[in-house]
């Protein structure tokens, strides 16, 4: 009974391994999808063709392009997320870590799939379904990163207006970022080195 037990458990791992690694493929591929060719040209059939599985095997995984859009922009923030913990900003006074925290934002935003996450926001103004998930997962990524602001930079964070000057500096980067990515509009925005120093600058006025 024992040894039978035991296949059987091993089994069940290995298949909860597989579908694990499947669902890890198709979100690592809607991710390259969005990131290079839009939202409007990401399909379930060239998600699956680029994750190496049967479009089958994708709609087991998620029926339709909204549920596999939906579950990688979660896993879109964890990576961001869980690449922010890993950086060692808690070292040094609480100037040089304000200064790697908006390193960090400016990175994020500049990461190759940028491009398709701002699609993504502009497409959630005219879909409020994309609207609802799109709100819920952006306010929870700000929470952690004012979270993590505020455990880098103690002493500030109890003074009034850094919960918005951190909610200013996202905003700044991405809308600079969006800019940016606009060609021929270089004129239009400022360095990161000036905007960075300015953001540093209304971090010491608190």
């Amino acid at each position: 009974m024992a040894p039978a037990t035991r296949a059987t458990r091993a089994t069940s791992r290995r298949q909860a391994d597989r579908r694990a690694a499947t669902t890890e493929r198709l979100l690592d591929a809607t991710i390259e999808c969005l990131a290079e060719d839009g939202y409007v040209a990401t399909t379930t059939r060239r998600v699956a063709e680029r994750a190496g599985v049967s479009q089958g095997a994708q709609q087991h995984y998620f029926p339709t392009k909204a549920a596999l859009v939906d579950a990688a922009m979660v896993r879109l923030v964890e990576q961001l997320l869980a690449d922010a913990a890993s950086r060692g900003l808690d070292v040094g006074t609480e100037q040089e870590r304000a200064g790697r925290l908006l390193d960090m934002i400016w990175e994020i935003h500049n990461l190759p799939v940028t491009p398709a996450v701002l699609e993504l926001f502009n497409l959630a103004r005219t879909e409020p379904a994309m609207a609802a998930r799109v709100a819920e997962i952006v306010c929870g990524g700000m929470g952690e990163i004012q979270a993590l602001a505020a455990a880098l930079l103690p002493s500030y964070a109890g003074r009034e207006g850094f919960v918005e000057l951190v909610q200013i500096a996202m905003a700044t980067v991405r809308g600079t970022v969006l800019v940016a990515n606009i060609p021929g509009a270089t004129d239009a925005y400022p360095a990161w080195p000036a905007l960075r120093a300015h953001l540093l600058a209304s971090l010491e006025r608190l």
